[in-house]
């Protein structure tokens, strides 16, 4: 028996969802961060969405903001406070000196924060068909690769920045430039057409930029022109976001190696 156990605990899958539950504990006894990472972004996505009921383009783009906006401030933000909050309490630090690999302490530390995103965003996609009266999205398995990708660029962010944020209270400023940059992209804070193209084009780069075109193309099956777009047609065009975001994954990950502190800030 002990044998078998320790065998289970040396597995990488095993050792996540302890992590998972671990985060997910944590965030249960925190009332406060449950309220500002689980329930305010989620009504406030609620609210935004509202008035657009029936407009299925409008509304579809709506949506899409508003998923844009909850996964920065929720996967990015939190995730960032979670990290400093884990370092400065030295529980990374004794957890590396366990089974875990590095790799591992840090997907399982953003699990619960990405999970609580993935439900935030089924649960405004469900109100937007029931409510709202949208349309089902046509291509479910394009908008979940871009949430996954989406998800992974903010988590890989939020562990870099985590090395210059001092403290959980300190997040909020240290994430600030970097949430007004990913939310710089129109399609996500801004409405699209609302700048010059040539500066949406540039913006587009940025991780939002992929990120929402790919929902709006997995839900609505139709270039932001409105030209309509098979089955085919419209994965072939998610190939060059899923490329981008890919690449964003890659400097992140490769930041995250470079710069990730495991040691608790004393300045």
């Amino acid at each position: 028996m002990t044998t078998v156990t320790t065998d289970r605990a040396a597995r990488p899958s095993w050792q996540m969802l302890a992590l998972l539950r671990m985060e997910l504990l944590a965030l249960r006894r925190n009332r406060t961060a449950t309220a500002l990472s689980v329930v305010t972004p989620l009504l406030i996505g609620l609210l935004l969405t509202s008035g657009y009921g029936g407009q299925m383009v409008p509304g579809v783009r709506r949506v899409v903001s508003v998923t844009a906006l909850i996964m920065v401030f929720v996967v990015h933000h939190h995730l960032t406070t979670v990290y400093a909050s884990r370092r400065q309490e030295n529980v990374l630090k004794r957890m590396r000196v366990g089974l875990p690999s590095d790799r591992t302490i840090l997907l399982g530390t953003a699990s619960s924060t990405v999970l609580t995103f993935l439900a935030q965003t089924a649960v405004l996609v469900l109100c937007a068909i029931l409510v709202l009266d949208l349309p089902v999205p046509r291509h479910p398995l394009v908008i979940l690769l871009a949430l996954l990708l989406g998800a992974a660029v903010m988590a890989a962010f939020a562990a870099v920045l985590s090395a210059v944020t001092r403290s959980s209270e300190a997040a909020m400023l240290t994430t600030l430039p970097s949430m007004v940059i990913f939310l710089a992209t129109p399609g996500a804070l801004l409405p699209l057409g609302a700048l010059p193209a040539p500066i949406e084009r540039v913006l587009w780069f940025l991780p939002t930029g992929p990120f929402t075109e790919m929902l709006r193309v997995g839900w609505l099956a139709q270039t932001d022109g409105g030209r309509a777009l098979g089955f085919w047609d419209s994965h072939l065009l998610a190939l060059p976001s899923a490329g981008v975001l890919l690449v964003w994954l890659v400097i992140g990950a490769w930041l995250t190696r470079r710069f990730f502190r495991w040691e608790p800030r004393h300045v």
